[in-house]
């Protein structure tokens, strides 16, 4: 089983006693790293693999922005076009509603362009089966305790997308049909 480490970290925005869990990253793999390995024990060429994978995103960016959402693999990522815009009430010191948010008021000034990501359900289970995890202190070294598997308790990995939910930058919006 796979094991990626974690490290907590106190969330001081929220204020205090609030913590979090922070993956610790190995690295970072490029674009002809990850085809090299991919082409391992095959017969394609990782520049060939490269051209192929290069015109393929570029296709993905033309129907992206269409309005299209593309998938990135057979199940696994889905990428689509976003917009982070939204109305609130307002409110005074005291949380006490001052003006109530109207649809008629809604526009997209100071709205920003997103590219949404969402993870498949399907690669989301199949992920929490195949990972553990491990606490380590900030210098790297293992803290004493059990290691974490996930054996179906705790929140869904993949949010819903129907209900705000996403991953990597996407706010949701999309269902993958998975």
């Amino acid at each position: 089983m796979a094991k990626v480490k974690y490290t907590i970290k106190e969330n001081t925005k929220v204020g205090t006693h609030s913590f979090y869990a922070m993956p610790v990253p190995n690295g970072t793999l490029d674009f002809m790293e990850v085809c090299e390995e991919a082409c391992e024990n095959t017969s394609i060429e990782p520049s060939l693999m490269r051209a192929a994978v290069t015109e393929y995103m570029k296709a993905v960016k033309r129907n992206v922005l269409k309005g299209f959402r593309c998938a990135l693999g057979e199940q696994f990522i889905y990428v689509y076009p976003n917009l982070e815009a939204s109305l609130k009430d307002k409110k005074d010191a005291q949380g006490n509603i001052v003006e109530v948010a109207k649809i008629e008021d809604f526009t997209l000034a100071g709205a920003k362009s997103r590219l949404g990501a969402t993870v498949s359900k399907k690669y989301s289970a199949q992920f929490a089966a195949e990972v553990s995890w491990q606490r380590v202190d900030a210098s790297g070294s293992p803290v004493e305790e059990e290691d974490i598997t996930d054996n179906g308790g705790g929140s869904d990995p993949t949010p819903d997308p129907n209900n705000g939910g996403g991953n990597n930058g996407g706010s949701g919006g999309f269902d993958t049909g998975d």
